[in-house]
């Protein structure tokens, strides 16, 4: 059985646009939860007419998830909620990347314990809640998931990225304490997903170098320098990201779970350019050239997907075919 009245958070975002287009493929009903209806409307309207005509796609407005019973009017109807927002800035982190992220799955929690139709909440996690940054990648060891990254505030206060990091890791332990301890009458998939790379269909996407996420490593460390920085190895097209979240509604696949997983093999930055530089001769000049005789990539760390290759088998697009789909829409769409 798979729930059909959906909530969905972040579905103007960039992997939040996919898992949007994918479930009202399916047939599924969506709120769809955004900021600014006068922003939104327009585009959305537009894109899915029918189904906002026939009733499948409504969008509300909630201009900040993080205010006390945000989303109690809207799940009384709906049978599982798809939270995929995740908040971001390169300021104040504690205010504005973790306490929100706590607030906003705090505040779906205390929604759903009052609405009984809801039979699953899930979560947009990350792979990173089960590393410690960037040490684990360079270790012969393997991760799966049952790790939690050891990461602490401190830490998660120096940087985005440890901020996202902690964000996610910290909010996902609360998570299932609050399952285990309130034992709810519906069920919790956490997604870990990996970095995302592919096409991007979000409304007004512009490349960005300075981004969180798979499609700002490829531009930042394969385009326009010396040599090619490294990029988070482990990967996943954005339509299979957005696939998995799709697919997790259905009742089938366990519920109290977290899923790890990726698309099989790992993404090297130097393999990027070289493709990029056989594939695309106009930006021979923007991709540096990879030594023959380069060193092999540090990454030493395995990922053991064995659960989630169970529930969700794919297959999923290789990393250099959706990496493409991101080298693609660099070109088309920078500024």
């Amino acid at each position: 059985m798979s729930l059909n009245s959906v909530l969905l958070t972040g579905g103007t975002g960039s992997l939040g646009a996919s898992v949007l287009a994918q479930l009202l493929s399916k047939g599924h009903s969506v709120t769809a939860v955004v900021r600014s209806i006068k922003k939104s409307a327009p585009f959305l309207n537009k894109q899915y007419a029918s189904q906002v005509e026939s009733g499948k796609l409504k969008l509300v407005e909630v201009p900040d998830m993080t205010v006390p019973n945000a989303f109690d009017d809207l799940v009384k109807t709906v049978d599982a909620i798809v939270h995929v927002a995740t908040p971001l800035s390169d300021r104040d982190f504690e205010k504005t990347v973790i306490n929100p992220t706590f607030a906003i799955n705090d505040n779906i929690f205390a929604a759903s314990l009052k609405a009984p139709s809801v039979k699953r909440v899930v979560i947009t996690g990350s792979i990173v809640s089960t590393m410690s940054l960037p040490d684990t990648l360079f270790q012969p060891i393997t991760v799966s998931a049952d790790d939690f990254s050891p990461i602490t505030k401190e830490q998660g206060l120096s940087g985005i990225m440890p901020a996202y990091q902690y964000a996610k890791t910290a909010s996902e332990k609360k998570a299932w304490e609050f399952i285990k301890t309130t034992k709810p009458s519906f069920d919790l998939v956490v997604l870990l997903a990996p970095s995302i790379t592919g096409k991007c269909i979000q409304e007004g996407f512009t490349p960005s170098k300075t981004a969180l996420g798979g499609m700002a490593d490829i531009y930042q460390n394969v385009f326009d320098v010396e040599t090619p920085g490294p990029v988070f190895p482990f990967v996943m097209d954005v339509e299979d990201v957005a696939s998995i979240h799709v697919k997790s509604l259905d009742l089938k696949v366990p519920g109290n779970e977290r899923y790890l997983f990726h698309s099989g093999h790992p993404q090297d930055s130097a393999e990027i350019a070289k493709k990029v530089r056989e594939e695309y001769p106009q930006l021979r000049s923007r991709v540096p050239e990879v030594s023959q005789d380069r060193a092999e990539s540090p990454v030493k760390v395995k990922v053991d997907t064995a659960k989630s290759d169970k529930v969700f088998p794919g297959p999923w697009k290789g990393w250099w075919e959706s990496a493409k789909d991101t080298v693609d829409d660099i070109v088309k769409f920078e500024k």
